[in-house]
C-alpha cells in the first residue's frame, strides 16, 4: 500500500519520495496507471493496460471508441478484480454545448471499491492540445 505518489517528490518524512498511505488513493493511482499504460509498455506484462492515449485522434462516435468500454471492463476484471467499473463518454458541457465542437471529449470512469464500500471516479479530458489528465 505504500507506493510512491506521483509526480515524485522528495519527502523529509518518508525518504526518497512521498508515499500514498490511504487505500482509496492507492486504488485511484492504480486505476490511473491501468488506464494510461498502453499494452506492451509494462515490463514483464505485455497485456496490462487500456492505453487511452491510443484513442486520442479517433473520431467520435466510432467503433474504436465504443470498444474502449469493453477494454476497460476486461482490464479491470483481470488486474483490479475487487473493483466494479462503469465508463461513459461525456460529449456535452453543463450548458448543453457540444464538446466535440471544440475538439474535446471526456471519458468518465466510475468504480466501486467493493472491500471497503467506497466509490470514486476519474475524468479524463481529451482535447485538441493532445493532453490527457484528471
Amino acid at each position: 500500500m505504500y507506493q510512491p505518489k506521483y509526480p515524485l517528490k522528495f519527502s523529509e518524512l518518508n525518504g526518497p519520495y512521498d508515499s500514498i498511505r490511504d487505500l482509496k488513493d492507492t486504488v485511484k493511482q492504480n486505476v490511473m496507471t491501468l488506464l494510461n499504460v498502453s499494452p506492451g509498455e509494462w515490463p514483464g506484462n505485455p497485456d496490462l493496460g487500456v492505453g487511452v492515449r491510443r484513442f486520442l485522434f479517433s473520431n467520435y462516435p466510432s467503433p474504436e471508441l465504443a470498444a474502449l468500454h469493453k477494454k476497460i471492463k476486461d482490464q479491470f476484471a483481470r488486474y483490479l478484480p475487487f473493483l466494479s467499473v462503469k465508463s461513459e463518454f461525456i460529449d456535452e458541457d453543463q450548458y448543453g454545448n457540444k464538446l466535440i465542437d471544440s475538439n474535446e471529449i471526456k471519458l468518465v470512469v466510475k468504480y466501486n471499491i467493493t472491500p471497503i464500500a467506497e466509490q470514486d471516479l476519474i475524468i479524463l479530458n481529451v482535447g485538441e492540445t493532445a493532453q490527457i489528465g484528471i
